[in-house]
């Protein structure tokens, strides 16, 4: 019986309103900014940082001056020096959250590769929302309204996320493989909410499978 969901989603396609909608419509706890404030507090960290490296990994220049840096990379990146956290520190306290989150179940968690942190889960129900990018520039235009190349800051953003999921998981972030159910939400948020809803519900009626 599942009793998570994971929501990966490209930039733009609406999938964190969907996993909002589902974690409505079934009962269940929403985690999506929710991870970063875990973070910050586990790792007594500042809040801006952690939301400016969410679902970031090191740049390959960044590892190099980690190696060879007095004070290691922190003191170059934007990082909190006297933690000693950095990306790959922070990408281990995301794991443990969604980790936690997951074992307590009845829950729906947005992005940070938890698609990846839960994939040998039983219990995890895995969901893609993609979308065609011109719907995709319509709706990122209410949330930057001075960005003047949206068709960039798409791509930047989930090439941001794909490098993710691969630098840590060694996935491909766009594996169809990865989940149970892929969604281009131009079908409208509301529909791809109820086709999640509707296939958990029809997964706790059927029968387990004979040994």
């Amino acid at each position: 019986m599942f009793n998570i969901v994971t929501i990966a989603r490209e930039y733009g396609s609406g999938g964190a309103d969907i996993g909002r909608k589902v974690s409505e419509l079934l009962g269940w706890e929403c985690v999506d900014k929710q991870i970063i404030e875990r973070v910050t507090t586990m790792g007594k960290l500042d809040l801006t940082w952690v939301t400016e490296a969410d679902e970031r990994s090191r740049a390959w220049w960044e590892r190099v001056l980690a190696g060879f840096r007095p004070g290691g990379l922190d003191l170059y990146s934007g990082g909190i020096a006297d933690t000693g956290v950095d990306h790959d520190k922070l990408q281990q306290f995301t794991a443990r959250v969604i980790g936690e989150v997951g074992k307590a179940g009845n829950c729906v968690i947005i992005g940070r590769s938890a698609q990846c942190v839960l994939r040998d889960e039983p219990r995890a129900f895995h969901v893609l929302v993609y979308a065609p990018i011109a719907e995709k520039v319509e709706r990122m235009k209410h949330r930057h309204p001075h960005e003047h190349n949206l068709q960039t800051l798409l791509h930047r953003i989930d090439s941001e996320r794909t490098r993710y999921t691969r630098d840590y998981y060694g996935c491909d972030w766009s594996d169809r493989g990865l989940y149970q159910l892929c969604l281009n939400s131009a079908i409208g948020l509301d529909a791809c909410a109820e086709l999640i809803v509707n296939a958990i519900r029809s997964s706790e009626s059927e029968p387990a499978p004979k040994k």
